[in-house]
């Protein structure tokens, strides 16, 4: 049976999930660290724009309006980059993520915050804090190290009105 092709366009915000493969240890707080700022680098080689983030000891969410390349390309580098930095640290170059992703449309501005909601709440959900605030490894944490992979979410420029569509990308800047 064929594979459904992926949609790749990078006037849309996706979400998505990623899953360290169940044979392998969870991430602790440096390799979670290490994950952080592999978004960081990775988007300043990139040009996606991350809108949100966590990272949790198994798997990893992101709010991101891929770059040039495509989507496909971004999750590629995202994974073999922190993979690469957490293999070494590990002393081991063993896979780390599982080879697929998950990826989501989002089609209109309520479902943008109510995912993005959602990856604040992962951690509170998950009973390793009581406030989304307090986890580090999240764009509502607060950057680790003083590293910033996000762009502010203003700059989408999203509208307004929670029924808006977001696809077609109605919400880009005019000449972009």
């Amino acid at each position: 049976m064929p594979r459904i092709r992926r949609i790749e366009n990078q006037d849309r915000i996706f979400f998505l999930t990623t899953n360290v493969l169940s044979n392998v240890r969870p991430l602790n707080g440096t390799e979670r660290d290490a994950v952080v700022q592999t978004l960081a680098s990775a988007r300043e080689k990139s040009g996606y724009a991350l809108a949100g983030y966590v990272v949790m000891p198994d798997h990893l969410h992101l709010l991101l309006v891929p770059g040039d390349n495509g989507l496909a390309t971004d999750m590629q580098r995202i994974k073999r980059w922190s993979q690469h930095k957490i293999g070494l640290a590990r002393g081991n170059m063993n896979p780390l993520w599982q080879p697929r992703y998950f990826d989501h449309i989002i089609r209109r501005v309520r479902n943008f915050w109510e995912k993005l909601e959602y990856i604040h709440n992962n951690p509170v959900a998950a009973g390793f804090v009581s406030n989304p605030g307090d986890w580090r490894w999240s764009s509502c944490g607060g950057p680790a190290e003083g590293v910033t992979p996000m762009i502010p979410v203003d700059d989408l420029g999203l509208p307004t009105r929670g029924e808006a569509l977001l696809w077609p990308a109605r919400w880009r800047r005019p000449g972009e």
